[in-house]
């Protein structure tokens, strides 16, 4: 009987620190949150042109391990519903500009791109819109 009850609690005693681990893996499980947002920055006057408005899609990716939490934002798609479009050379200035401005948005993830040249007033304009909705992106 002693040698019976010996066993069983060497046992208890074995089997305590696994039973210590697992709680401890299944109290530190990751939940991530994912939500996607459109956010339309304010017009801006591209000189004499006209006013560029730039819209922007951003992905925020919330993880959550015990209490730690940690947010990402990335800006997903970059679109341009108003732009210079009333003479021909605001036409081809910006069908020049604005697909190198959105992909130099998606690379730097943020406001800080390389201007075009040639498209100077575009490329301000779209640079304060894009600032205005990174700011409201932000702040939602």
């Amino acid at each position: 009987m002693r040698r019976t009850l010996t066993m069983l609690l060497t046992m208890v005693v074995l089997a305590l620190p696994v039973a210590d681990a697992v709680a401890a893996v299944k109290a530190t499980k990751k939940k991530v949150i994912v939500v996607t947002k459109k956010f339309t920055g304010t017009a801006f006057e591209a000189g004499r042109w006209g006013s560029l408005q730039v819209t922007i899609k951003v992905r925020k990716t919330t993880t959550i391990t015990g209490t730690k939490r940690k947010v990402t934002r990335k800006i997903t798609a970059v679109g341009v519903p108003t732009y210079p479009n009333h003479t021909d050379r605001s036409v081809f200035i910006n069908s020049q500009a604005l697909p190198i401005l959105k992909s130099e948005t998606l690379r730097a993830q943020s406001a800080s791109i390389d201007m075009v040249s040639g498209a100077t007033d575009s490329s301000d304009a779209f640079a304060e819109s894009l600032q205005s909705a990174i700011l409201k992106a932000r702040h939602a």
